[in-house]
């Protein structure tokens, strides 16, 4: 019987560490999108001489910024599961038997509980940040 639970509790360690790089690459491409429309819209505007088009670059950054920090949120879901599945088989290794009332799998739900907390993470923040402070500069000079 512990030989089924360890099967399955390896199966989800790999299936959350996938979703988790999904999520990674997911990011990335958000990131890679809100970086090409707001340089895309900075260069209109101040190609056009029409300030007002940086401010449509502010809510493309805005909208980017707001998928990310989702993103990131249903990112820290896997990870929380991960993270059990971890402990429960480093607990396994050192004691050889695994707890009666594991149960796998046990995928996460997804819940936005967090949602801003992440959205705000430097690490998430920070770029999108520069690009509306950038904006914001260009705006008024």
């Amino acid at each position: 019987m512990d030989q089924n639970k360890l099967d399955l509790l390896k199966t989800e360690f790999s299936f959350t560490q996938q979703q988790m790089d999904k999520y990674d690459q997911l990011s990335m491409t958000i990131k890679a999108w809100a970086v090409t429309l707001w340089v895309a819209s900075s260069g209109w505007a101040l190609d056009s001489g029409k300030k007002e088009i940086l401010l449509l670059g502010i809510v493309l950054v805005g909208t980017f910024w707001f998928f990310d920090g989702i993103n990131k949120t249903f990112r820290t879901n896997y990870k929380k599961r991960r993270d059990e599945v971890a402990r429960i088989l480093r607990d396994y290794c050192v004691n050889g038997k695994i707890e009666k009332d594991v149960c796998s799998p046990q995928p996460p739900t997804y819940s936005l509980k967090g949602f801003f907390k992440n959205t705000i993470t430097l690490h998430i923040s920070l770029p999108y940040l520069l690009f509306v402070l950038i904006s914001v500069i260009l705006f008024f000079v």
